[in-house]
């Protein structure tokens, strides 16, 4: 190893600026064409996999977030029903001047839509942390030292700014690697486990990769391996040694809890969050299902994602998929 990954120098030894005092992107910069046209060249035979949860009412959420919900807002036969109503045919479509109203709907069709409001956190199934998700100092900061936020969310390093993401990507299956179906809870991946899993593997992590890390944890349950997660020595020899630029796993928090509720690094409540999002600008994604890509033992790949481009937001849903 070229350093040592359990001193203190991430305290201090930042991002901040490497890419201009102004930049909101952080370490997914350092992504070219030649990055895209690299990951393209792994797929042999176009098959597809796909890395999402699905999303539900009454799905698990870490208790820091809200719930889910989708919501009806209308229905052919909701709508139908306040035709005598004293609605505004804004809303009452079957009434005169609405858009359904028998003088415009000559054919007299049953015709409506259906329509819902969506209402829960954007950390919820399979999502991306933005670099504003997390912040430190009596000035509660983020990457590059920003804090302006206002009534909307955060005015700098936005969702809006994840730009879409096409890569090698590398699958550590951890709980594969050491014989298991899941790891034991509170299990923290190491940089022995990183170097020895590539070695089982027969894979080399190589610099502007995505590095998913398998636990086994299963969807929707999440209850085999709970706390279990990345360490702060292995965030560090992924980003500062490999140069991965994108980091995921199946777990609903990334990283190393510990079972007493400590973290692994004294003090901290959550280190490799600070680590990799304000201090190195370097993205994460959680609940990624790689499940099947270790049955299939596909541990290199072109690796692809997006996020919606929603202003303000500290994080947003993705949908993962991995090419072959």
């Amino acid at each position: 190893m070229k350093k040592d990954y359990t001193d203190a120098s991430w305290l201090t030894d930042t991002a901040w600026g490497r890419w201009g005092k102004d930049d909101e992107v952080g370490a997914l910069n350092e992504l070219t064409s030649a990055d895209v046209v690299r990951a393209i060249s792994l797929i042999k035979k176009g098959k597809i996999y796909d890395l999402e949860t699905e999303r539900f009412h009454g799905q698990p959420v870490w208790h820091g977030h809200p719930g889910f919900d989708l919501v009806t807002y209308a229905t052919p036969t909701g709508r139908r029903g306040m035709t005598d109503s004293p609605y505004d045919p804004a809303y009452a479509w079957n009434k005169e001047g609405g858009w359904l109203a028998p003088e415009v709907n000559d054919p007299q069709y049953n015709a409506g839509l259906n329509t819902e409001l969506l209402v829960g956190p954007v950390h919820l199934g399979t999502h991306i942390d933005g670099l504003c998700h997390l912040t430190v100092g009596d000035d509660d900061h983020w990457y590059n030292g920003f804090n302006q936020r206002g009534d909307y969310g955060p005015v700098k390093t936005g969702a809006e700014t994840i730009p879409p993401v096409i890569t090698r990507g590398v699958l550590l299956d951890i709980a594969g690697y050491k014989g298991v179906d899941h790891v034991e809870a509170n299990y923290g991946i190491t940089i022995d486990d990183i170097v020895g899993c590539a070695e089982w593997e027969g894979i080399e992590i190589q610099k502007n990769d995505c590095v998913l890390m398998r636990l086994g944890e299963t969807w929707p349950e999440q209850d085999k391996c709970v706390g279990a997660g990345l360490t702060l020595a292995g965030a560090r020899y992924l980003i500062e040694e490999k140069g991965a630029v994108l980091l995921g796993n199946d777990m609903t928090a990334f990283e190393l809890h510990n079972a007493d509720g400590t973290m692994p690094w004294p003090g901290h409540p959550h280190p490799v969050h600070d680590y990799c999002l304000i201090r190195q600008g370097v993205h994460f994604m959680e609940l990624v299902q790689s499940h099947e890509l270790a049955k299939d033992k596909k541990y290199e790949f072109c690796f692809v994602v997006a996020s919606l481009k929603i202003r303000g937001a500290t994080g947003m849903f993705i949908r993962p998929i991995a090419i072959v």
